[in-house]
């Protein structure tokens, strides 16, 4: 393995996609990988699903040795709570334990630790173990969206991403299309001594110019079934959205056009909303975007706070929430004049039923 060539390689990248064997040799590969940035200068967002963070530290200490200045583990698992983990961790460790099912519950507290880390003097540095552990627990379109706002955000903070997948247990094109997420893509053996890197995603221009001159002879296609085709299905509605509007014809009317002064201009600036949050809430649900909230504000929000924060009228969120009662991933309580919105779980003892355990 040539580590100078790794790193060179890397240089740049935001998001790898490291295809190694759920194996002590390949998580020992994924750990190197993710100490070629100098650990002493890391603050490390570590997303765990099997591997508690007692132990994923001491597989760190065998394969790296020097500890990273800070680490903050989000272990996606509901068998024991936070306390305990951070009885069996280090004072400079700390540990968030959320629903495996939920990758929601993973980016809102992953996103809050980038935030905190974007001005500071250390590389933020976010490690993932593993993504064949999260397509266990969500299906394939659901994992692909909350990773393409995952990686979207560690992009976006100025952070590196190293997600770890097994290749041999997914079909090729599960990996094929998750590559696109991703900048670089490095391979580990199974023994984890030989490491290759390679672009994620490199165009065909011998394809693409092929395509071009059969454009009058094209037939069309047959329907295809897989993550690609699901995939083809949510990224078209997002990009080619503007395509299937109507166009409106608008009257011939001879009106004078008064140029807007830089007070204005600052004014349309501001009301412009970021890239970064247009591409999230593209490819969330609505129910999801709700879901999102609820978790940023603790579980429980009014829900006229939540008409507020996402604009909609008050008859669409109400609809909205109906919906997610009747499929119990809310409680609502009437207080006074309004509800407050609890997710399933954080509802208050008073407001359950009797008959419940």
């Amino acid at each position: 393995m040539n580590v100078r060539k790794i790193e060179e390689d890397l240089r740049g990248a935001s998001n790898v996609l490291v295809l190694a064997p759920l194996t002590p040799d390949g998580n020992r590969a994924h750990m190197e990988l993710v100490a070629s940035m100098r650990p002493e200068n890391l603050s490390l967002a570590a997303v765990t699903y099997t591997q508690p963070p007692g132990q994923w530290l001491s597989d760190w200490q065998r394969s790296v040795g020097t500890a990273p200045q800070e680490v903050r583990f989000i272990h996606a698992s509901g068998m024991a709570q936070s306390e305990t983990y951070d009885e069996q961790t280090p004072n400079y460790v700390t540990t968030e334990v959320v629903d495996p099912t939920d990758p929601m519950e993973i980016i809102v507290p992953l996103s809050n630790r980038l935030k905190e880390w974007t001005d500071g003097d250390t590389q933020p540095v976010v490690s993932v173990q593993t993504l064949t552990v999260l397509l266990e627990y969500v299906d394939f379109d659901t994992a692909f969206r909350y990773l393409h706002i995952l990686t979207h955000r560690i992009q976006a903070a100025g952070a590196v991403g190293y997600f770890q997948m097994d290749p041999d247990i997914h079909d090729p094109e599960t990996t094929n299309t998750l590559k696109t997420l991703f900048d670089v893509v490095v391979e580990v053996s199974d023994g984890g001594a030989d490491w290759t890197t390679t672009p994620a995603y490199t165009p065909n221009t011998e394809t693409v110019e092929q395509t071009e001159t059969e454009n009058d002879t094209e037939q069309p296609e047959e329907p295809s079934t897989g993550p690609l085709s699901s995939i083809r299905t949510i990224l078209s509605g997002l990009f080619d959205r503007n395509d299937s509007e109507p166009e409106e014809s608008e009257p011939t009317i001879e009106t004078t056009v008064e140029e807007p002064d830089r007070d204005q201009e600052k004014e349309i600036e501001t009301v412009q909303p970021p890239v970064g949050s247009l591409a999230d809430e593209e490819m969330l649900t609505d129910e999801e975007r709700i879901r999102s909230l609820l978790i940023q504000y603790g579980g429980r929000m009014k829900q006229a706070d939540i008409t507020t924060e996402t604009s909609w009228s008050k008859s669409t969120v109400s609809r909205k929430l109906s919906k997610m009662e009747d499929n119990d991933e809310i409680t609502r309580v009437q207080i006074g004049r309004g509800n407050l919105v609890f997710l399933n779980g954080s509802e208050p003892e008073a407001s359950k039923s009797p008959f419940e355990a």
